[in-house]
């Protein structure tokens, strides 16, 4: 008897839902039987999720970092670039409504804006492996650090946005720790 009498109220309550914007006065609806199928129309995603690291280019390397372990640290995840050494934002963007990832057909723009408000785009292609059988396809930028940049952190903002209008936008963490962060030359790897 009492939880018939505690669902009385909420029931009351859910009946009366929209009855200030006219939902209420709406005439029943009678559900039928359609005698063709029909298909809901695909939703396009409203966002856009972006994905991806920072790698160390080949440009600046030094002899140590050239030899270090098969192939040198080139193309290796890290978050700290020295001046005169060259960054390389390795990217790929998922459709949420899909779950697959967007190449340069799906994508109308892919941007990154780095800290002194200058753009670039970002090139979609085929990377590691041969030329003629990559290991995997993404979006990259690269950005050559000048020799007198000013060290510290490095914000940036990279944006996409699908053919259909759904946009997404990547940010690095705001922890001064896991900031990309740009270091004096020298300073990366000890040097022979």
């Amino acid at each position: 008897m009492r939880i018939l009498a505690s669902c009385v109220p909420l029931l009351l309550l859910a009946a009366s839902c929209g009855g200030g914007t006219g939902e209420g006065a709406a005439a029943p609806t009678v559900a039928t039987q359609s005698t063709t199928p029909t298909q809901a129309a695909p939703v396009a995603a409203k966002f856009l999720i972006i994905t991806g690291d920072t790698i160390r280019g080949q440009l600046g390397l030094n002899d140590v970092e050239k030899n270090i372990g098969p192939g040198g640290i080139h193309c290796t995840q890290q978050s700290r670039f020295p001046q005169g050494g060259r960054i390389v934002w390795r990217m790929k963007v998922i459709d949420p409504t899909t779950g697959k990832f967007l190449d340069d057909k799906g994508l109308a723009s892919m941007t990154i804006t780095y800290p002194d408000g200058k753009t670039d785009k970002l090139a979609y292609g085929g990377h590691g492996g041969t030329k003629d059988a990559p290991q995997d396809y993404l979006w990259a930028v690269g950005y050559t650090v000048p020799v007198d940049y000013p060290t510290g952190a490095f914000n940036y903002k990279i944006e996409a946005k699908s053919v259909e209008g759904a946009t997404g936008t990547f940010e690095p963490f705001k922890v001064s720790a896991a900031m990309l962060t740009i270091v004096p030359k020298g300073l990366d790897y000890p040097r022979n």
